[in-house]
């Protein structure tokens, strides 16, 4: 039996709605389409933690002076960054767990810690400077380059361990009436001063006539060959009692 008119009217209707229905469906975006076409956050990086407020004293001689107290320094870097010993003398260590920012206090009243007398610094790669930049490891040709002349230096033995303790401007007369750089300036209350040693041993004793126990320029003839061997090894700040500063 054949399908009536109707019915036939009916199902090419239904086919047609349908087929109209699939032609308007969104096609579909491939698999991971979305993910290439959503922009991408750029990568976070990390920003290099800042230096403690206190790094920024750690600077020789800065404003450190004969009435810097305990409680000066307690107040600076934290009373846990600063430690009392007896041994062996009186003293103060800031920063005794922490190479990088370690130094060495003492006074002249010292049973007291009163009345500051030193500020010593000997660790490599101290975060601690001097005036115009000096640090430990440099060489003795660019200390004497920093200074903007030749200095004097006390030699303490056969190895040339020495120090420079207010003898930055060695030559004070009417043909230079300059001082080095690293001489007390404006301000200051403390002497600036350094200790200095060999990188290498071998280089010191091949050279003959070295000095021993004695007050030197920093441009010795004898020390030419050795402008890039002895090196800072310790800097400091010290004050003495007969000053009026």
């Amino acid at each position: 039996m054949s399908a009536s008119p109707l019915l036939r009217l009916t199902c090419a209707w239904i086919t047609g709605a349908a087929l109209i229905l699939v032609s308007c469906k969104p096609a579909e975006k491939p698999k991971g389409a979305e993910a290439a076409a959503a922009p991408k956050e750029p990568a976070k990086t990390e920003e290099p933690a800042a230096a403690p407020a206190s790094d920024a004293f750690l600077l020789l001689p800065g404003d450190y002076a004969e009435a810097t107290t305990v409680a000066d320094l307690e107040a600076r870097f934290g009373k846990a960054n600063v430690r009392k010993e007896t041994t062996p003398e009186p003293r103060l260590v800031l920063f005794p767990d922490d190479p990088t920012r370690r130094a060495y206090v003492t006074f002249h009243e010292k049973e007291k810690f009163e009345i500051l007398a030193s500020i010593l610094v000997t660790d490599p790669g101290s975060r601690w400077r001097g005036k115009h930049g000096v640090q430990i490891g440099m060489t003795i040709a660019k200390l004497q380059s920093l200074n903007r002349k030749p200095f004097s230096l006390f030699v303490n033995d056969a190895e040339q361990h020495s120090n420079v303790h207010d003898s930055w401007s060695p030559a004070l007369d009417e043909n230079d009436g300059t001082l080095g750089t690293l001489d007390v300036e404006e301000g200051e209350h403390l002497y600036f001063e350094v200790t200095l040693g060999p990188t290498d041993l071998a280089a010191v004793k091949v050279i003959p006539d070295l000095p021993k126990e004695d007050l030197i320029s920093s441009d010795d003839k004898r020390y030419r060959e050795l402008q890039q061997v002895i090196v800072v090894t310790g800097i400091g700040a010290s004050s003495s009692l007969d000053d009026e500063w």
